[in-house]
């Protein structure tokens, strides 16, 4: 189904032929929960078993609802100590993206894809407008040349009670790493036709419901809902000051939505790109 402008092949594609093979990748690893965050240490764990080349770039503490904010001037790198492919960048998710792709990358090297995650908790529906994973992974594919297409992975917890490094969420994240690594080898050639990359600014947002692998109903590609369960409220603190508090409520959604799909236990996969533009706007009359 046609869900985005990135399914139009652009004249000049670009991005690493390697992506639409079967063999190992070159992957530049990010997140928005920091680089120590349990998802994305569980993540470079089985891409790397896999037989990836991982590069882990990612902010050096949690930047989650950073969408693709950048960060200028002077920024901050530490490298691991004990690991020259893992950098703690003091930045936002994109920047760690486009420094890790250009600077910090292997010289003679550049990724073949950008994974974004897992992100501690869904982005799915209107959060995307402020997922900073979801605008790490946008960030290979508009602010890199050339462009490099990603996967954006997020796992709502399964046991919503306990805290996420808790040793049953541990377990669980285990789990969605060895199953999305699997799902990133399934889909590579989505972005290609044959043996060329025809959609290097394209993103693909991948959301597991909060339940065991073990329970998963299936995999189903789907497009960004309208509604989120997120609701934002302030409440002033002192004189002049006001605090930003989350609500939960229930989000409701179509049902070729991500959010229709993840309710009914479904992982969902849904194509996403940079482009801007109202749909209804590409047929609008030139003004006189």
């Amino acid at each position: 189904m046609a869900v985005c402008a990135a399914d139009r092949a652009p004249a000049n594609p670009g991005g690493s032929a390697t992506l639409c093979g079967t063999g190992p990748l070159e992957i530049l690893l990010t997140n928005d929960d920091g680089v120590d965050a349990v998802g994305i240490r569980a993540l470079r764990t089985q891409l790397v078993a896999a037989g990836h080349r991982v590069m882990l770039v990612a902010p050096d503490r949690n930047a989650s609802g950073s969408a693709m904010s950048f960060t200028w001037g002077t920024v901050r790198v530490t490298r691991d100590a004990s690991d020259a492919n893992v950098v703690a960048v003091g930045g936002t998710p994109a920047t760690a993206v486009v420094l890790g792709a250009t600077a910090l990358y292997p010289s003679g090297r550049r990724p073949d894809l950008v994974v974004s995650g897992i992100n501690h908790g869904s982005n799915a529906g209107a959060l995307l407008a402020l997922s900073g994973t979801v605008g790490a992974a946008l960030a290979g594919t508009v602010l890199v040349d050339p462009p490099v297409p990603a996967f954006a992975v997020n796992a709502a917890r399964a046991f919503a009670a306990e805290p996420i490094d808790s040793a049953a969420n541990r377990a669980q994240m285990d789990a969605v790493a060895r199953d999305a690594t699997n799902l990133i080898a399934a889909h590579r050639n989505w972005f290609c036709d044959g043996d060329r990359v025809v959609r290097p600014g394209a993103v693909l947002n991948v959301n597991y419901p909060g339940r065991p692998v073990s329970q998963l109903k299936g995999t189903r590609m789907t497009r960004p809902g309208s509604a989120s369960d997120l609701r934002i409220v302030f409440e002033q603190t002192t004189a002049g000051e006001y605090a930003a508090r989350a609500r939960q409520s229930e989000a409701i959604d179509d049902r070729h939505s991500d959010n229709y799909w993840l309710a009914a236990g479904y992982v969902t996969i849904t194509p996403l790109n940079a482009d801007l533009t109202y749909d209804e706007a590409r047929d609008a009359p030139s003004q006189r």
